[in-house]
């Protein structure tokens, strides 16, 4: 059992064949439609959404097989479906017992932006410590120019303390990676490069410390929220680590093209106004404003669905205790499929 065959047999159990196991792998891969978004919190999962940026639909499957043949996962009667046997069960819930769950990881709020604050940071590291030992030509562990430019941009803010600049930013990581750091700092300061030395990549740090590759890169995340986490909150405790998060962090996760549709809302205009002016079908509209009301609670509903229409489609979902639009659609006729995603958006997770 690896780690990551226990994530996975969580989220199959928690699904409880209600979606196919490619909703697992699209929550998994960071896939980022409205559906997905949606599932991610429907199923209390958005923890885990793009955890695996760049995992492969055959590795997928690779792992699904696995677990079939240990007969902790058994297929529905229906395509794709699968559930979690007795036996799974036991075997994730004894897992995590054994091994802390990476608690501090929330892909849907830190992964887009742990990604590109790791780039910074890399090459921040690289910069400082070439130019700390009078080198100012190397070759960048990062090739991003908007990466390179922003790391340009920072150090010209310190042109005559640079040793000073230096210390601040080891003072800072030293803090951020000491006690209570959640894992292991060695998965930190391995992957890092600087003079003359290159980072580690995450297979020789799994082999280093011992563990099995997923379980490094879930801890390795971990990590790097945790970081995330600290940084947002004592931001003025970190002038130079928090600089890494300012322009590319922001509290609610919406996508960029959701944000667009967001201020159009804001401006009063309809969703075929949108649709028209951005070119888009209303549909598409639909699932922006969908994705605004998963991470907005304060963003009301009600002009797109009256509150007659909402405590109908609230009792009916409980009712059927499932999150699945069919059924309840089934029930009531003269409600469209928005309206009723719009209402589940607001019941709350499924227990």
């Amino acid at each position: 059992m690896t780690l990551l065959h226990a994530l996975i047999l969580k989220c199959l159990h928690t699904i409880n064949g209600e979606r196919t196991i490619y909703s697992v792998y699209h929550l998994l891969s960071g896939k980022k439609s409205s559906q997905t978004i949606q599932d991610a919190h429907l199923y209390r999962l958005s923890n885990l959404f793009k955890t695996l940026p760049g995992w492969s639909r055959q590795q997928f499957e690779q792992n699904i097989n696995e677990l079939s043949q240990k007969d902790l996962i058994v297929s529905l009667n229906e395509d794709s479906k699968w559930t979690v046997t007795d036996q799974g069960i036991t075997a994730y819930t004894d897992f995590f017992k054994e091994n802390a769950f990476p608690k501090y990881i929330h892909g849907l709020k830190y992964q887009d932006v742990s990604i590109l604050m790791w780039k910074r940071l890399t090459l921040l590291v690289q910069a400082i410590s070439y130019l700390s030992h009078g080198q100012n030509r190397y070759i960048p562990i990062v090739r991003d120019p908007d990466i390179r430019d922003w790391v340009k941009n920072t150090i010209i803010q310190y042109p005559n303390s640079r040793s000073n600049l230096a210390s601040c930013l080891f003072d800072e990581l030293y803090s951020i990676l000491n006690s209570p750091f959640p894992e292991n700092p060695d998965i930190v300061v391995m992957r890092l490069s600087g003079f003359q030395s290159i980072g580690m990549t995450a297979t020789q740090i799994a082999e280093f410390l011992e563990i099995e590759l997923s379980e490094s890169h879930f801890r390795f995340m971990n990590a790097q929220h945790y970081m995330i986490q600290v940084l947002i909150k004592d931001h003025h405790k970190y002038n130079i680590l928090s600089s890494l998060l300012k322009d590319i962090y922001q509290k609610v996760p919406y996508t960029k093209t959701a944000l667009r549709t967001y201020k159009l809302l804001k401006q009063n205009l309809t969703i075929e106004e949108i649709a028209k002016l951005r070119n888009l079908k209303a549909s598409t509209v639909e699932d922006h404003i969908i994705e605004i009301a998963l991470n907005n609670k304060q963003f009301s509903i009600t002009p797109y669905v009256d509150q007659e229409s909402i405590e109908k489609i609230s009792t009916i979902a409980n009712s059927l205790g499932v999150r699945k639009l069919k059924p309840i659609k089934e029930k009531l006729s003269d409600i469209s499929y928005f309206q009723i995603r719009l209402v589940l958006s607001r019941l709350g997770v499924k227990k």
